[in-house]
């Protein structure tokens, strides 16, 4: 909670709602939520940078008017409608249809970090993890358009990293600190692939049509693989036995040489032995290099 910045203006009630809010939203897929941690510290004060993003749909794009002038405090009115139930997130096949259909946008909704103080290390430490986090949460969708509102004390780095600032529909409210007051923020496909390649948001426009079309727990499963779970911790996340883990390898293994017969090597006829771990390391070889493998995606005609 002391992560939540200043310039998003909550008011008592949605503030202390957010962390029950959280809790329903961590497993939605349209929700991406990152946090740094130092596990040396004690429980309790190891979160060093918190971030949310999130898919929109058409709907609330037109509502809050962001591919024109949206009126300030964009993030406290997404939060409100989440609370009162006026806005659903959207499904997995809503993001994998509007991925397919190029379609897909999504919304920054916050970041911030412990230390502010760029002379320090703690604070240029957590930048850099914070891009790559960026990166890592959000590459492999077809996005059209990111969205993202900010205090204007943090235009410079938000300008570099490849964000584009646009008008608010009207000034934004006066505050208590200048630091506080608020800038928006769009970029769209054309823009970051043209005028902005190699910068983080350009990086995360970057995409290809995914080639396995993997499901959604096969997906899952590769995911949580990245990050380096054991096989007891991965059964526990997924809710599945160790013979229900094997199948989904399995069912991973198979789904890859349907496309690319040859993708395996020498590796190709054991799932379960020494083969079936070099299996396992170069299927996650691959889809950290191709993040859409990952990604929702529902073919539409000719996609």
């Amino acid at each position: 909670m002391p992560l939540i910045p200043a310039w998003l203006a909550l008011d008592g009630e949605t503030r202390a709602a957010l962390p029950a809010l959280w809790e329903g939203l961590v497993d939605e897929p349209s929700v991406m939520a990152s946090v740094t941690e130092d596990l040396t510290l004690p429980a309790g004060s190891r979160i060093l940078s918190f971030a949310v993003a999130m898919s929109v749909g058409n709907a609330l794009v037109d509502e809050l008017q962001l591919d024109a002038a949206p009126q300030p405090q964009v993030v406290r009115r997404v939060y409100r409608a989440l609370l009162d139930g006026r806005h659903t997130p959207m499904t997995e096949r809503e993001i994998g249809l509007a991925s397919a259909n190029a379609d897909l946008r999504l919304l920054g909704m916050h970041f911030d970090m412990v230390s502010h103080d760029f002379s320090e290390r703690l604070a240029q430490s957590l930048v850099v993890m914070g891009a790559e986090s960026f990166r890592i949460g959000l590459s492999g969708y077809n996005l059209r358009a990111f969205y993202f509102e900010n205090s204007q004390a943090n235009e410079v780095w938000t300008l570099t990293t490849g964000f584009r600032q646009r008008p608010h529909a009207s000034p934004a409210p006066q505050t208590a600190s200048p630091g506080d007051r608020l800038s928006y923020f769009r970029v769209t496909r054309e823009e970051a692939v043209v005028n902005v390649p190699g910068s983080s948001i350009g990086h995360i426009f970057d995409h290809h049509p995914p080639l396995f079309r993997l499901s959604s727990s096969q997906r899952r499963l590769l995911w949580l693989s990245l990050f380096d779970d054991n096989d007891d911790a991965l059964e526990e996340r997924l809710g599945v036995s160790m013979h229900g883990l094997k199948k989904l390898w399995r069912g991973i293994y198979e789904r890859v040489q349907d496309q690319q017969p040859d993708f395996f090597g020498d590796a190709a006829d054991d799932d379960d032995g020494k083969r079936g771990r070099e299996k396992r390391r170069q299927v996650l070889a691959y889809v950290r290099q191709r993040p859409e493998e990952l990604r929702p995606w529902v073919a539409v005609a000719g996609r």
